[in-house]
């Protein structure tokens, strides 16, 4: 009798710890947490389906990127945000990289298959060079990944502002140029890189 008192307790408690496991179960996928702080090396945004489409991550778990479903070696590893298009390549990011010889910050928006703008900023740890640009590229259309045309690049390094404006062959056609004295200067190029019309000292 006190065998048979003991099974049907048995089953009732393990029936009813079953339910309160499923219940908390469901309750934990449903909520939503509140933090004021956390630590943590990597996080993925995905999808409804599961599939990423933000990485942040520290540079010893950045992803290699994807391009065409195809992975490749990546350069140098930064810490920092990764963007994911639909088909889960990468198509921009936010890289953060400190270097031996100098620190480099870079915001890069992608083209389906290469960078298409990008900003930078690299700021020497050794001497006193810096240099933050705006760099304008066009798509490479023979489908070649990672491959692209430089165009526009307009940046200040170590006191000089410039504009560069290449042609199709990324050769310079027009460098205008203020230098760290005020000095400002604006020179027109051939295909062959001569200087075929120059306006300088336009104060």
């Amino acid at each position: 009798m006190k065998s048979r008192v003991s099974s049907k307790f048995l089953l009732v408690y393990s029936s009813i710890t079953t339910v309160a496991l499923a219940m908390m179960l469901m309750a934990f996928k449903n909520m939503k947490e509140s933090f004021e702080e956390i630590d943590v090396k990597k996080i993925n945004i995905v999808d409804e389906k599961g599939k990423p489409v933000l990485i942040i991550s520290n540079k010893d778990k950045m992803p290699p990127p994807v391009i065409n479903g195809k992975t490749y070696k990546r350069a140098i590893s930064p810490a920092g945000l990764l963007f994911l298009d639909e088909k889960g390549d990468e198509c921009g990011g936010l890289a953060i990289t400190d270097m031996k010889e100098a620190n480099i910050r870079a915001l890069a928006f992608d083209y389906s298959n290469a960078d298409a703008l990008g900003m930078i900023v690299k700021d020497g740890k050794t001497s006193n060079t810096y240099t933050a640009g705006l760099l304008i590229n066009d798509k490479d259309t023979s489908g070649k990944p990672g491959m692209n045309i430089s165009r526009i690049a307009l940046t200040t390094e170590d006191g000089n502002a410039g504009l560069v404006i290449n042609g199709p062959d990324e050769k310079p056609r027009i460098k205008i140029l203020v230098d760290k004295q005020g000095n400002p200067v604006i020179n027109v190029l051939d295909e062959k890189g001569k200087v075929v019309k120059s306006l300088v000292n336009l104060k």
